[in-house]
């Protein structure tokens, strides 16, 4: 038998075994460039034959790319690494705005860290003055502030976050995760806050590189501060081979296609705009607004998140995010990450084959 949507989706991944169309994890589809497989191909037996080299190597080709130094950046094996070395190490009490990425929430939890989720409002943008009010009451030592937010694809604005990051200048740790800001729109290094790191020496800037450069399969994401020990102790936290050598021959050949990875942004912005449109056009779907590569929904008729994705996955071969089980959202919420144009126009057009069977209540809202 078939695995069904719930077995695919659970195992977080490896999504080549089955004949799908992944819309469910956040990668740009316009990245790397042919030329760069071409040349990973011919060394390919070299790189899997050979041992990467140490953290502080590795960090040292991405450092100056992001116009940094090797001791206020550390590079790990994807950004969940370093997620979860940065909260053993700063976080007793957590307090995050919801919904949000699970595996802040998930991952403080599991070290057994306090967790003061707080709920956003209806149309999911952040009221500042109120999470700032939140967190004090709370009595939290750390913040996350992920923006864009995922799964809902609002931007908190650069001038609110160093707002925050002033009120917030007793905590131990204020994390910023950036994995999303390179499709917002605009120069990242304009709406980034990592030229603050010296500025604020309890801020972190996480950045998962598989979601902007269209390489989960290598794993690479970076945490950078200007707490210098900080960085010495995440460092010390990873396994000494931590990266591996085909991410590394990765970044020593990024800056080969800096140009061409700043269009692929572009494009990717263009093609998840034509698709937020798209959805817009789907009677019984109510699209958000997004800054990230990704279209956060809800259903307007009976259907639930959950039975639109086994309906998409059943009759459709197709993989989007259940979203009803996150906090923050209800149980008709679901979220679909942007692919090329041609494919989300595909998407499209099964959404609306699927309209034709599906009304929607009186009085939903459009």
């Amino acid at each position: 038998m078939a695995p069904d949507v719930r077995a695919v989706s659970s195992q977080y991944g490896g999504f080549w075994n089955f004949e799908l169309q992944d819309f469910c994890y956040m990668t740009n589809r316009y990245f790397p460039p042919d030329e760069f497989f071409e040349s990973l191909s011919s060394s390919l037996r070299t790189l899997v034959t050979s041992y990467p080299s140490t953290n502080h190597s590795v960090s040292s080709l991405l450092a100056p790319h992001l116009g940094m130094t090797p001791d206020e950046l550390v590079v790990g094996n994807g950004a969940s690494e370093l997620i979860s070395a940065i909260t053993s190490l700063r976080v007793e009490h957590l307090a995050i705005p919801i919904p949000a990425f699970d595996e802040y929430l998930n991952r403080a939890e599991t070290q057994g860290k306090r967790v003061s989720p707080y709920p956003m409002g209806p149309d999911f943008e952040l009221d500042v003055d109120g999470f700032i009010a939140h967190v004090k009451e709370a009595g939290a030592n750390s913040v996350v502030i992920v923006r864009p937010n995922n799964p809902a694809g609002t931007l908190v604005s650069k001038e609110d976050v160093v707002r925050m990051l002033r009120a917030f200048g007793g905590l131990d740790l204020v994390l910023v995760d950036e994995s999303f800001l390179y499709f917002a729109g605009g120069d990242y290094r304009d709406l980034s806050v990592a030229g603050s790191i010296q500025d604020f020496p309890n801020l972190v800037v996480v950045n998962s590189m598989s979601k902007a450069y269209g390489v989960p399969g290598l794993r690479l994401g970076y945490a950078a501060s200007g707490d210098a020990k900080l960085i010495a102790r995440l460092r010390a936290e990873l396994p000494i081979w931590s990266v591996n050598s085909l991410a590394q021959f990765f970044l020593e050949h990024l800056g080969e296609y800096g140009s061409r990875f700043a269009d692929s942004c572009a494009q990717v912005r263009r093609a998840t705009q034509a698709l937020y449109r798209g959805l817009r056009g789907v009677p019984f779907l109510e699209p958000y607004p997004t800054h990230g590569n990704y279209v956060l929904c809800r259903s307007t008729s009976d259907l639930t998140g959950s039975e639109i994705t086994a309906r998409l996955f059943d009759e459709f071969r197709v993989l989007v995010n259940d979203c009803s089980g996150k906090r923050g959202l209800d149980a008709r919420f679901f979220r679909i990450a942007s692919r090329t144009t041609e494919d989300n126009e595909e998407l499209i057009h099964a959404l609306l084959a699927m309209a034709s069977e599906t009304t929607a209540p009186a009085g939903a809202r459009k």
